[in-house]
Order: C-alpha cells, then sequence, then structure tokens
C-alpha cells in the first residue's frame, strides 16, 4: 500500500512521511517513475526533454506548505531576493516618507551630529546624553511591558536598538568615525538632500537583510536560514498580516514551510530544539526586524495568567511600499 504524504512515516519518526523520508527528490522520482510507466521511448533525449519538462512543472506548481507559493518562488526568494524582479521589487526610494522605529533613532544620530562631528567615547560609541534622550524618544514605539523602558542606560551597548542602528548607518555607508568623532558621510547627504527618508529607508532595509547579521547579541543560536528566509517572512505577513494574529501562528507556517531548521535548535533538559527555533524566529524576524524596520506593529496579548509574554503582530501599510510581489 503506498504511503500518503500526510500518513506517519513508515521509518517510525512519528513526523508526516513528506516532513520526513519523503525528500523533495524522492518525491519528484517517484512521480516521474509513474510517468515513464509503459511510454517508450526511441532515445535518451527523449527521456531528458521529458524530465526537463516535468520538473519545469513540477517547480511551478503552488504548494500548501510554502502558503500557495511554488518551489521556485521559494528558491528565488531565499538565493535572488534582490535580483528577481518579475516576481519580487524592491522600490529604491519609497512614494512617500516613512515612519519606523529605526528611522527614529537614525534621525537622532543624525540631528546630533554637525559639521564639526559628534565625540564618541573613550571606547567608541555614542555619547551618553545622545543614549539616553534617545531613549525616550523610542519608548513610543515599543510596548509598555518591555525590559526597556525599566533599563538605566549607561553606555550605548546597553540600548541594543539604537546599538543596532548606528552599527546599520556604518554597513550603509552613512556613517563614518575619524579620529575619534562620529562625522555624516557625503552619501547620507546626498541621499537625504534628494529623497529624504524615502530614499534612505530602502538603503538601510536592504543592509539590514544582507549585510547586517541578524544573530548579533541575541543568546540565541547562529541559525542563519531564519534570516536568509527574510522574504518569505514579508510574505507571510502580506498574506496574513491584515489582522492581529498571535506570534505562534507565524511560527507554525514558517516551520510548516522549512521544518529541516529545527535540526539547527539546541535541545536542553529544559527545552526542545523546535521551541529554540521558534523562539528565535519570533524574536529575529517578527520583533528586531518586522516591528523594528516599521513594517508590523506588535503587542502582547491581554492574558489573565501571571507573567504571561505572548505576543500578536499586524502589518503596517509600510509594508506595500517596500516590497511588491507579482506573484
Amino acid at each position: 500500500m503506498k504511503t500518503g504524504r500526510n500518513d506517519p512515516c513508515p521509518c517510525g519518526s512519528g513526523k508526516k512521511y513528506k516532513h520526513c523520508c519523503l525528500t523533495p527528490a524522492s518525491a519528484a522520482s517517484e512521480e516521474f517513475r509513474e510517468l515513464l510507466a509503459g511510454q517508450d521511448f526511441n532515445s535518451i533525449e527523449e527521456v531528458q526533454a521529458l524530465a526537463d519538462s516535468f520538473m519545469q512543472q513540477r517547480n511551478q506548481q503552488p504548494l500548501d506548505d510554502f502558503q500557495g507559493l511554488s518551489s521556485e518562488h521559494v528558491y528565488r526568494m531565499l538565493h535572488f531576493p534582490f535580483d528577481t524582479s518579475a516576481f519580487f521589487t524592491f522600490p529604491e526610494t519609497l512614494s512617500s516618507e516613512p515612519e519606523a522605529p529605526i528611522l527614529n533613532l537614525i534621525q537622532a544620530i543624525s540631528a546630533a551630529i554637525d559639521e564639526k562631528g559628534l565625540k564618541a567615547t573613550a571606547k567608541g560609541n555614542l555619547p551618553l546624553k545622545l543614549c539616553k534622550q534617545a531613549k525616550v524618544d523610542y519608548l513610543q514605539y515599543i510596548p509598555a511591558e518591555d525590559y526597556l523602558h525599566r533599563m538605566n542606560i549607561s553606555s550605548e551597548e546597553y540600548f541594543e536598538n539604537l546599538h543596532t542602528a548606528r552599527i546599520l548607518m556604518e554597513l550603509s555607508g552613512l556613517l563614518r568615525k575619524t579620529k575619534g568623532r562620529f562625522f555624516l558621510t557625503r552619501k547620507y547627504q546626498q541621499l537625504t538632500g534628494k529623497t529624504g527618508l524615502a530614499g534612505l529607508y530602502p538603503l538601510l532595509f536592504k543592509t539590514y537583510c544582507q549585510k547586517f547579521n541578524w544573530a548579533f547579541r541575541d543568546g540565541h543560536e547562529e541559525i542563519p536560514f531564519i534570516q536568509q528566509s527574510f522574504l518569505f517572512s514579508l510574505y507571510l505577513l502580506k498574506l496574513h498580516g491584515e489582522n492581529w494574529k498571535p506570534f505562534f501562528i507565524y511560527e507554525d507556517y514558517f516551520l510548516q514551510a522549512f521544518p529541516m531548521v529545527i535540526d539547527e535548535g539546541e535541545s536542553l533538559p529544559y527545552r526542545s530544539a523546535e521551541d529554540e527555533v521558534r523562539s528565535c524566529y519570533s524574536f529575529r524576524t517578527l520583533n528586531r526586524f518586522l516591528h523594528f524596520m516599521g513594517l508590523a506593529n506588535i503587542e502582547p496579548i491581554p492574558s489573565d495568567k501571571p507573567f504571561s509574554r505572548d505576543y500578536q503582530i499586524r502589518k503596517l501599510p509600510l509594508l506595500e511600499s517596500v516590497v511588491r510581489f507579482s506573484i
């Protein structure tokens, strides 16, 4: 009897067949063997032509696990996100001035720097006065339950989001440090003078996705695939983000599409590998990416349980301006 895709895997793992021994390669081989059965061919070239046509059609079929995307769509998302204009585009200049938590911090840094520059601390960080004021202005973007409301900022490195904003400006070529002072670069001056935040944001966005390490100082496993799949997460938000949804819903969608990522999580006595991946995905993608970049709102889910820290997320209009899907 043939094992169905959603049946328990015969190997006894407890997983569905499609998430275990029915790998994409074995599934394709099985379907192709069925296609070949009973057919006669005059040459190996005919077989190869049929195989090419079969794989092309198969790769373009929408899949439930990929939320209706095909294997080709997802492959392009993962490996060529900024170079597949037939499926998704990222305008270099937005149609209107954006608002986002990251921009609040970028503007705070920029406003503190004049033609003489801004003196760095002995450790090369932003001055403490700027950090404290930036925190006050930034609190409007985060839930009252967030630790930052209660934290006493003693240096730039204690204000993680500000530290990230400064690094992001440097990686984008907008900020440089010379002889102990911070300066805005000519690139920053030209970009903001010509297009303002509407032109600045796409550069910061691309830099955050491609150059900044999402695992930087967050306490989780590296799991680089979470960052590599950023465009798939944007697609999830576009598809399901009209209404508030708990974080775990997006975790489910992500693991349904990429169950192999669980193998990259570390299993501990008090936490499974899957729980680690879920926590890492929510923190890096839903909070530090979608919320930080102004693409979504997040807020705690009301609960009678003490110490409950469950969150929910909903997309913001900026998402539609930042990425356009044609799939």
